[in-house]
């Protein structure tokens, strides 16, 4: 059995601050300091600076001249234009594993899938508190795993640079089980879909899989 490596303090700063963030304990548009959130945390200012630079990094705060830092998230309406351009350009990708993929990453996509539902199911036990993190981490997967069968540099520096990885995760922490259960679904239709080579079953499928997740997003806002 592994053992897992202890959490450092950098690491619980960047935990904690992300999840304040995402879950709306800080605000959007709210000015913070760096001494001001290391007395929320309770840790010294070194953690803390490393993990504001991780969280500059992935969008959620932001420098801004002559003012300091900023909590940011995209509004409705620039998330309703994220998941429209998601839509669009994972359904492409998808397409494009379809054609282009590999026996190994046909087979690795649906291993992704087959351990989506398993990781679901145990979600539905409640036996296990660390499960929505594997959840995300596997879906990240699964969509890496696609990007990389389209064999599209160019599509997947597009979607970088639209689709940052912490509004992804906000997305997956509204679902329920339900949604949940529904988006492992997709995973195993997009998963069948390239291993059987057919680009518009994979797009049609990704489209929705997209557009699913915009709909439990912005019924929330």
């Amino acid at each position: 059995m592994e053992h897992q490596k202890p959490e450092s303090h950098a690491d619980r700063a960047y935990r904690q601050l992300r999840e304040a963030i995402l879950n709306g304990r800080l605000p959007t548009n709210r000015k913070v300091t760096e001494i001001g959130l290391a007395q929320m945390l309770g840790l010294s200012r070194t953690p803390v600076r490393a993990a504001i630079g991780r969280l500059l990094i992935d969008g959620l705060l932001q420098r801004r001249t002559g003012s300091g830092l900023w909590c940011v998230l995209p509004t409705p309406d620039e998330m309703r234009e994220i998941f429209d351009i998601r839509a669009r350009l994972e359904a492409y990708a998808a397409a494009r594993a379809a054609e282009r993929a590999s026996p190994e990453q046909r087979e690795a996509l649906r291993q992704s899938a087959q351990r989506m539902s398993r990781h679901v199911a145990v979600l539905a036990n409640g036996s296990d508190p660390g499960i929505t993190r594997r959840i995300e981490e596997e879906n990240a997967i699964f969509h890496k795993l696609i990007l990389e069968a389209a064999c599209a540099p160019r599509l997947e520096r597009l979607l970088q640079s639209t689709v940052d990885v912490a509004f992804v995760s906000l997305t997956l922490q509204r679902y329920g089980l339900g949604q949940r259960m529904r988006s492992a679904g997709h995973h195993h239709d997009i998963a069948e879909a390239i291993a059987l080579g057919l680009p518009d079953w994979a797009a049609r499928t990704m489209e929705a899989h997209i557009l699913s997740a915009a709909a439990t997003f912005l019924r929330e806002e």
